[in-house]
């Protein structure tokens, strides 16, 4: 045993802080006792909350553990999660008072650890995408863990359980070879050691003083229980994947984790996540697939589409690696298994820089925000922040080169492993691009993702219906497979609602037919039904309803409904499910809540959503333009204008209603034959024309060009015109078209009596929308010119309001108030209040009345004092608690021995 020794530059326990952190015995076991009872409060959350209100449960395991704290630490400082893990903590005791018997041959197996990781839980997350994101879920696959992981260490020696069964144990030591550090002792002073305190100490049975020798740290968890046995332990920097470039004993597990990994993780979400989201993702032979399968297998529950994609990515991921190097070995003229194993470390940068590179972009973009109000929830109180970034910010494409560092530090790796190999120069040149075969799939599939995305499109994020009352609409329990769904329209579009363009699969439970002179119409819901029934009139008959039990349609005038349940609604808060027996009904109706009704008394309730019929302006009247449809109840509209369903490569649609009364109640407006005008981005005219369907007037445009859309309606109702003005800024967050101001720059038409023009500030962008607290510049313009003396009276929909003239520039400016206080319990940041600006001015012509409407969100200032608030409560228990340590430090000085050779 070494009690002192000069420590070398790189080591990291010369740095005082690094020492403290790693090797300070009290400080480390208080952090992994804090640790572990987080690991255990979050499962007894996950059970005593199951619902999605427990943020903590998840925050925790899916937000902090994975995959921001070990992807991060994985490539540079190592396994050092295996450190402070609760079961390897937990186990060394339990390992100490267990039967310490040596664990059987047959379970010696790192492939069972691997393949818990690889099916138990990427295989069973794309065909049960919900099985382990609720905080019951969660607590259940981490109490079934634990409670293996505590049988394994009771009962065998050596911590066999992190070395074969944990599902990330061979992960992370295969991973580990990546990062610039290496822990393992000083050889001048091991060579006179005959005590092997080091060994000793290690809970893992390891021998510290040979992982130089060996190029390798074996299953070392970094738990650092050795340094606190002998002084020439050492933990250094060194070149990163140092290790990866050396000849040692190689692991078959670890070649296999880099190849499953890259088809579970990179691989399947570039299938699923990518190209899934694609507008052709149908085309994918993936999803062709699950079709296929459709017609003959009953799926249920599960996931075919994801489940494929997953298939075949493995498939694709497994052919591309040893197809390669078959053909690679048989060039070399060398045995498979050797190349393989020998070249198949060079296939570890790819998953874990890629994976690294999302993780960083999702906790900018999402983490942060979650894993604050998570831990907050947790712990009793709300918080509510915005995350530390949005989606489409420029400096987050720094995350996006990480995939290329890793390609190319997967290239360099395979060069360095070809000296491994015993061989004539020419054949390794000539073997190389086969033995990258994985490493160019692997580009090929990044590559195509984004030529798809580019040329077709993404699919609408929350498709057709958007969001209803301020809660997305995804479709759950009312989905069928497209094989089950019974579409009885016809047409090109025969599988879309009539009313609202919604997919009839997606709520097939709900879906209506009726008949309209001879021909079938085919409707998501009943609240779809009542909008061509009551609002529209049209004379329906034979009107009939899927039975939720059986699947088949029925009369619906004979059918029994279940207004209320807690099942989810379509279009609509009230969900409204029907059945043919008053049995089926009221047992569903005792399962799930809700009361039993007849067709009538649905209808009625459908009834409710909608406001009642259009109103026609008066000469006192204000019109506007709102991006929700007024007809259809409170938010009960399509989100931002109605996103349109279009074909691949289509220019996206969006559509506007024109309204009158007040912001907060508006109403449809029936027109009178008024003059419609539209502008794109740059000023230029485009076509557009008023439709009329239910009574409201709708008006919907093309939406190509990134900037401001401006949509104009002029009324004339006697001596007095009446104007609507509404800009809609549009912005793809797939292109590549970089933000300059002249992009967002104001056009007005000039022969309005009456046009108001928001003036543009520094910080307004593609991506900046209106906040509590802005201060609104407008410009009254009468023919073009400024008009002084111009009444603006801006009207919030809470009802707080304020008039200003404008000044002799014809310019006003109103500040946006902060009125959205709900208790603190209830505040939604993505809440987005509107306001409308009503102008007027009269002269002895007459008078102009014009109606200017938009939305705007909270103040991020009302939300990030909770998150100020607990980051400076950080920072002082950091300093306070840095002050203590230093103080304590400065009164009690280690002792250094020195020694002195008198033979000198």
């Amino acid at each position: 045993m070494v009690t002192f020794f000069k420590r070398e530059r790189g080591d990291l326990f010369r740095n005082r802080f690094f020492n403290f952190l790693f090797r300070n015995r009290r400080f480390v076991f208080w952090l992994r006792v804090a640790v572990a009872a987080l690991f255990f409060f979050a499962i007894w959350m996950g059970y005593a909350h199951p619902g999605k209100e427990n943020l903590f449960t998840t925050a925790l395991f899916w937000g902090i553990f994975w995959p921001f704290f070990i992807v991060t630490t994985l490539p540079t400082f190592g396994r050092i999660f295996c450190g402070i893990c609760p079961h390897g903590f937990l186990g060394t005791y339990i390992t100490r008072m267990g039967l310490k018997r040596k664990m059987p041959r047959w379970m010696q197996n790192r492939f069972i650890g691997v393949m818990l990781l690889f099916l138990g839980w990427w295989g069973v997350y794309y065909m049960f995408p919900g099985a382990y994101r609720t905080p019951l879920g969660t607590a259940i696959l981490f109490t079934v863990m634990t409670l293996i992981a505590f049988v394994v260490y009771f009962l065998y020696r050596d911590m066999s359980y992190c070395k074969y069964i944990c599902p990330i144990g061979t992960a992370l030591r295969a991973f580990g070879k990546l990062s610039f550090t290496s822990y393992g002792s000083y050889r001048s002073a091991c060579e006179s050691c005959k005590t092997f305190d080091c060994a000793h100490a290690c809970p893992y049975g390891l021998s510290p003083f040979n992982f130089e020798k060996k190029n390798s740290m074996d299953d070392c968890t970094l738990c650092m229980e050795c340094s606190h046995s002998c002084e020439a332990i050492r933990f250094r920097f060194v070149k990163p994947g140092h290790a990866i470039y050396q000849k040692f004993k190689i692991l078959k597990a670890e070649v296999w984790v880099y190849i499953l990994i890259l088809a579970a993780i990179p691989i399947s979400m570039a299938f699923h996540h990518g190209l899934g989201r694609s507008r052709i993702a149908d085309e994918m032979i993936w999803a062709k697939t699950a079709h296929f399968f459709g017609r003959f297998i009953d799926f249920g529950s599960l996931d075919a589409v994801g489940m494929f994609a997953f298939l075949y990515a493995t498939l694709f991921t497994v052919a591309a690696a040893t197809v390669g190097m078959w053909i690679a070995a048989k060039i070399l003229r060398k045995d498979f298994s050797t190349v393989f194993y020998t070249l198949g470390y060079a296939f570890a940068p790819l998953f874990i820089l890629a994976s690294m590179a999302h993780a960083w972009e999702f906790f900018f973009t999402s983490n942060s925000a979650r894993i604050v109000e998570g831990l907050a929830w947790g712990f009793g109180m709300h918080v509510d922040v915005d995350p530390l970034a949005r989606r489409g910010e420029a400096w987050l494409s720094v995350f996006h080169l990480f995939r290329w560092i890793a390609v190319i530090w997967a290239f360099y790796i395979l060069y360095r492993r070809f000296a491994h190999i015993d061989a004539p120069t020419k054949r390794k040149i000539l073997a190389y691009p086969f033995a990258a075969l994985l490493i160019l799939f692997f580009i090929g599939v990044n590559l195509y993702r984004s030529h798809v995305i580019e040329t077709y499109g993404r699919q609408a994020r929350h498709g057709m219906h958007g969001m209803h009352g301020g809660m997305m609409m995804a479709p759950g329990f009312q989905k069928v497979s497209p094989e089950k769904a019974m579409i009885l329209q016809k047409g090109p579009h025969a599988s879309d609602c009539v009313v609202c363009g919604m997919k009839l699969p997606m709520f097939f439970k709900t879906n209506h037919v009726a008949e309209l002179n001879g021909t079938t119409r085919q409707y998501c819901s009943i609240h779809c039904l009542a909008k061509d029934l009551k609002i529209a009139r049209n004379p329906l008959e034979s009107i009939r309803v899927v039975d939720t039990d059986t699947l088949r349609f029925i009369d619906a005038k004979r059918a029994f409904y279940v207004v209320g349940s807690s099942k989810p609604g379509t279009m609509s808060r009230v969900s409204k499910y029907a059945f043919g027996t008053r049995e089926a009904a009221e047992a569903f109706a005792a399962k799930y809540g809700g009361r039993v009704t007849d067709f009538e008394g649905a209808l009625r309730t459908a009834m409710r959503d909608f406001r009642g019929a259009p109103i026609a302006a008066t000469p006192r009247s204000t019109i506007f333009f709102v991006e929700r449809n007024p007809s259809m109840g409170r938010g009960m509209g399509h989100r931002m204008g109605g996103m349109h369903r279009r074909a691949p490569g289509a220019v996206p649609k969006r559509s506007f209603w024109l309204a009158t009364g007040s912001i907060a109640h508006p109403r449809c407006l029936r027109t009178q034959g008024g003059e419609l005008t539209v502008t794109d981005p740059t000023g230029k005219r485009i076509e557009a024309k008023l439709s009329r369907k239910g009574g409201c007037s709708k008006v919907t445009i093309e939406v190509g060009k990134n900037g401001y859309y401006t949509l104009y309606y002029r009324e004339r109702l006697g001596h007095t015109e009446l104007i609507a003005e509404h800009e809609y800024k549009y912005f793809d967050h797939g292109s590549d078209e970089k933000f300059t101001p002249e992009k967002i720059a104001p056009h007005p038409l000039g022969n309005l009596p009456l046009e108001l023009v928001r003036l543009r500030r520094g910080e307004d962008s593609f991506y900046r929308r209106f906040q509590a607290g802005d201060l609104l510049e407008f410009r009254a313009l009468r023919y073009g010119k400024p008009q002084p003396g111009v009444r603006l009276k801006l009207t919030t929909q809470f009802g707080w309001s304020k008039s200003v003239r404008t000044d002799s520039n014809g310019t006003a400016k109103i500040r946006l108030i902060r009125d959205y206080l709900p208790e603190p319990e209830k505040f939604n940041r993505r809440f987005r209040e509107r306001f409308l600006v009503a102008v007027s001015y009269r002269d002895r012509n007459g008078s102009v009345r014009l109606g200017y409407a938009g939305r705007y969100s909270p103040d991020r200032e009302m939300y990030l004092s909770y998150a100020w608030g607990m980051l400076l409560t950080v920072l002082l228990l950091i300093v306070f608690g840095g002050a203590v340590w230093l103080y304590r430090w400065r009164v009690h000085k280690p002792f250094k021995e020195v020694v002195i050779d008198d033979r000198a």
